[in-house]
């Protein structure tokens, strides 16, 4: 069951009836190609990972590759960020969330389509387990200044140094292409607090 039919499951989502362990996944917000969480699920056999991606395409091309590479710990979802995070997860259900190079939306009268706004991030908080990790990069400049801001107005995150968190990660399809282009990589680190909701901060 690479390819999650959202029909056939239960919601909020069961790890155990999704991958067959209660244990908490990683998850991957907007999977894209897929080069970051295969390589990731490939690495670390024991864990579970889940990919979300709205997009047909991407997310019919990551099924098609981790059904090639035989890696049995990656599930699919074709969904939007905000219809996992507000009606398919349970709380404190995630190990990890990544947000690797989200759509800028450079273009002012698009910045209402950007994923990091309070109520997205406070929902991603809400979705990890105490200790859980949020890591997030973008290549962007400007919408680095606007994550970093959203990030630190949030409640129940603590910041942790970026390098270490990211050194025993593999790299992204756009993370490859912009470190050719020799653009500027924004990095960010937080977990959630071990005691304390979201808004305890």
């Amino acid at each position: 069951m690479i390819d999650v039919d959202l029909a056939k499951v239960a919601v909020p989502l069961s790890w155990p009836e999704l991958f067959g362990v209660p244990e908490p996944p990683d998850l991957e917000l907007g999977s894209g190609n897929s080069r970051f969480l295969l390589e990731l699920a490939a690495r670390r056999p024991e864990r579970s990972f889940l990919a979300v991606e709205r997009a047909a395409k991407y997310h019919r091309l990551g099924c098609d590759r981790a059904a090639r590479r035989g890696i049995t710990n990656v599930r699919f979802i074709r969904t939007t960020a905000e219809d996992l995070l507000f009606r398919l997860l349970p709380p404190r259900s995630l190990a990890a969330v990544y947000v690797l190079f989200p759509d800028p939306w450079p273009k002012k009268r698009h910045h209402k389509r950007r994923l990091f706004k309070p109520e997205i991030v406070a929902a991603i908080t809400e979705a990890l387990r105490p200790g859980g990790r949020l890591l997030v990069k973008t290549d962007f400049p400007e919408y680095a200044e606007v994550i970093g801001e959203v990030l630190e107005a949030a409640r129940g995150l603590e910041w942790l140094e970026a390098e270490p968190e990211f050194a025993d990660l593999p790299q992204s399809g756009y993370e490859v292409k912009y470190l050719q282009e020799g653009r500027r990589i924004t990095s960010f680190a937080l977990a959630r607090l071990e005691r304390g909701a979201p808004g305890a901060g």
